[in-house]
């Protein structure tokens, strides 16, 4: 131990040593006070929340419960229908000759009335469906063909109209 030490710098080293205690006790007691409030929120917090917790478990265990009996009581399921054979792609322009034989004699149609027919009616053997110029094309090939005649002459902005020949 240093006996070195002179009286005055003796007394100086308490008094800062009681300073700092006395601030870290000032400090700690803040602390405790905050914390106790903390405390106090987060118990309240919990209670609410276990209530709840409570409460919707056992509304939930009794849903399971007539779940499960539900699914219990079920009827035997029916076989399903098999899925619709898909054909194999074909060629747009088949499809156009398939839909004009189909067509009853005397009707009249143009290449967008094809085109949306031919889509809603051979969907599944399409790899995409056709537009109205690739119809527009199949009709003049088929007038061509002698197979459509050609009612009337289509411009840059009004459609050809067809009929069954």
């Amino acid at each position: 131990m240093s006996t070195e030490l002179s009286v005055a710098q003796v007394l100086a080293n308490l008094e800062k040593q009681l300073a700092f205690h006395t601030e870290q006790e000032r400090h700690h007691t803040e602390r405790e006070t905050f914390h106790r409030e903390q405390r106090a929120v987060h118990a309240a917090e919990m209670e609410m929340v276990s209530k709840h917790y409570e409460a919707f478990k056992a509304t939930a265990e009794g849903a399971a419960t007539v779940a499960a009996r539900t699914v219990a009581a079920a009827p035997p399921k029916q076989e399903a229908p098999a899925p619709p054979v898909r054909r194999e792609p074909q060629r747009p322009h088949k499809l156009v000759a398939r839909l004009v034989k189909e067509l009853p004699q005397g009707e009249v149609f143009t290449a967008s009335k094809v085109a949306a027919e031919v889509n809603r009616r051979y969907r599944s053997e399409l790899k995409k469906p056709i537009d109205r110029p690739i119809a527009s094309t199949c009709l003049r090939r088929m007038v061509a063909d002698g197979r459509v005649r050609l009612v009337q002459k289509g411009t840059a902005h009004i459609q050809a109209v067809y009929t069954k020949a």
